[in-house]
């Protein structure tokens, strides 16, 4: 009897844990501060985040499996090449403070959700969540979002094409749950698609298109177990979803620009992006095993532009996540950072060739649509660090723990 009492007491010491865990990562991943103003003075992410330490603590026994995983070698070697960048930093201060900050909340998601996370079935109910919450955020966003220089704005955390690249991140798991049998989920993920469409399109954002339609390519031209219908019918739903879309207002001016990149002020000018990147292969080459110090790229640009006797502007971001990296971290953490988003792929495709698991092959084949969506954005924007792509990663190690366990 006191056995049974004992397990009992574990197993809803877990699940408690798993649900505190899981209203954390939401906070961080979904930012329900960003639209519930009131949460803003509790300083959620702070609160839950001890709460979950707190109870991890006292209810998780040591789990060797967490070091045998390669993605979690490979981030925590990274972290390491952040570390001993400071001292060569641009801006010491600026640079302890971001990896310090970064380095502590991405350790811990990255860890509680390997360690929580350890089914097909808590992964499912995990990203449900995050695709609903952020549907939530799109909802709020449309509708009290502002329209600035015809593009949508909402709240102080994200510009437009934040927006964007954070919608389409978790965009293609709503295909997860569109199937038969998933009951009323079906109709929230309908929404939660057509109202992360719309925003993309709502922000002006060229780099959220451009990963948009990456993501509807792949779907469209790779034979999924998710989405297992006919050419014919994929063809049929993009017409009707498009004939949808055009009735929503939208600056399609900005999508015109795309296919004009000879007269883009990106491509021309001293401030646009293409200077910005070639500044910041500069500086790789210049710093080529420290960089520049993580949050010093635009310390950078205008002392660049400083020595070449032009204005300065020192604000501007890289607007590029693999040149942001290198320039930063220099070659050493750009390799790192980009073989563990390879390995994503690897991974994905690992688990779909052997997996005997439905809902297994199908989070993987998300996974991997999600993350081409993800690393089209970022080649656009200054998303690094971002906490989207350490879920990718450590979601991506966790399909693989999954996949062991399940051939072994």
């Amino acid at each position: 009897m006191t056995n049974y009492r004992t397990i009992q007491l574990e197993q809803s010491s877990a699940k408690f844990l798993f649900i505190v865990f899981g209203i954390w990562s939401f906070i961080i991943l979904c930012r329900p501060q960003d639209y519930f103003h009131l949460l803003e003075s509790i300083r959620p992410a702070l609160f839950f985040g001890i709460v979950t330490l707190v109870v991890y603590f006292l209810n998780v026994k040591e789990d060797s499996s967490l070091l045998g995983s390669s993605q979690f070698r490979l981030y925590i070697l990274m972290i390491v090449f952040l570390f001993v960048g400071i001292p060569f930093s641009l801006y010491k201060s600026l640079s302890l403070k971001n990896v310090l900050n970064y380095a502590a909340v991405s350790t811990m998601l990255f860890i509680l959700f390997y360690q929580l996370a350890n089914t097909e079935e808590k992964l499912r109910r995990l990203i449900f969540t995050y695709c609903f919450g952020v549907s939530i955020y799109a909802l709020f966003s449309l509708l009290s979002g502002h329209i600035i220089e015809q593009r949508l704005s909402f709240g102080l955390m994200f510009d437009p094409n934040d927006i964007a690249f954070y919608v389409i991140n978790f965009l293609p798991f709503n295909f997860l749950f569109i199937s038969k049998g998933n009951g009323f989920k079906r109709l929230i993920v309908v929404i939660n698609i057509f109202v992360g469409v719309i925003l993309i399109l709502k922000t002006g954002s060229r780099g959220g298109l451009l990963a948009c339609l990456s993501v509807i390519a792949y779907l469209f031209f790779v034979r999924t177990n998710t989405l297992n219908i006919t050419f014919v019918k994929k063809t049929i739903i993009i017409l009707i979803a498009l004939v949808a879309l055009l009735s929503f207002a939208m600056n399609t001016e900005r999508y015109k620009a795309i296919v004009d990149v000879k007269n883009d002020y990106n491509v021309t000018d001293e401030m646009g992006r293409i200077s910005i990147w070639k500044i910041g292969l500069r500086m790789m080459m210049e710093n080529p095993w420290t960089g520049v110090g993580v949050g010093c790229f635009s310390e950078g640009v205008g002392r660049d532009r400083e020595q070449r006797g032009l204005q300065s502007t020192k604000w501007q971001a890289p607007h590029n996540s693999l040149i942001q990296v290198g320039a930063e971290t220099g070659v050493i953490g750009l390799f790192l950072f980009a073989l563990m988003s390879y390995r994503v792929f690897r991974i994905t495709g690992h688990v779909k060739a052997r997996s005997k698991s439905e809902n297994m092959v199908r989070i993987s084949e998300m996974t991997r649509a999600g993350f081409i969506g993800h690393c089209m954005g970022a080649m656009f924007l200054s998303q690094a660090y971002s906490f989207y792509w350490i879920f990718y990663i450590v979601l991506s190690a966790q399909l693989y723990k999954i996949i062991e366990k399940e051939l072994n």
